[in-house]
């Protein structure tokens, strides 16, 4: 049981599907944070708690699983921008939601910002802060467990932005 409560840990949640190639890369990213921050559980971040997850899911259910928390960072693929694959950024949800990741929005389900709204008007506690960064990655559409040579080379710059971010 962590003794630090969920609303001074930040959690990291790498969003995708680790079948389909560079969507996974999310994954990925929250793998090797974890190998990073070491075995100690809860791991921290300069003394800062740090709870770590792996997700398939975006809209209502990743709201679900940020309640309780003050601040979040995700971890995502970014698709159909105009950075080469494996370019990394590190933005606000606020205007990382306007470009392609591939888990805050979904035909199927409701937008994470709006989540995040409908959420909080039911009275959710929910992230005040919550980070986005993404791997630019081609459309992933083929199953497979491999990241595509950019994407992969992406990861440890990607590992630094979180830790950056964990820091602020």
């Amino acid at each position: 049981m962590c003794s630090a409560s969920a609303a001074e840990t930040v959690l990291v949640v790498g969003l995708g599907n680790p079948l389909l190639g560079d969507d996974g890369v999310g994954w990925r990213v929250v793998e090797a944070l974890e190998a990073r921050l070491g075995a100690d559980r809860p791991a921290t971040a300069r003394g800062v708690p740090v709870e770590v997850d792996r997700l398939a899911v975006g809209g209502l259910t990743l709201m679900e699983r940020l309640v309780g928390y003050r601040r979040a960072i995700l971890v995502d693929a970014l698709t159909g921008n105009d950075e080469p694959p494996g370019a990394v950024t590190c933005e606000p949800l606020s205007t990382a939601g306007a470009r392609a990741a591939s888990h805050l929005d979904s035909a199927h389900d409701a937008p994470l910002p709006a989540a995040l709204a409908a959420g909080r008007s039911l009275g959710a506690t929910l992230p005040r802060t919550i980070t986005v960064v993404g791997i630019a990655t081609a459309p992933c559409d083929t199953f497979e467990e491999a990241l595509s040579a950019p994407v992969a080379a992406a990861v440890p710059a990607a590992v630094e932005r979180v830790l950056e971010a964990l820091r602020s």
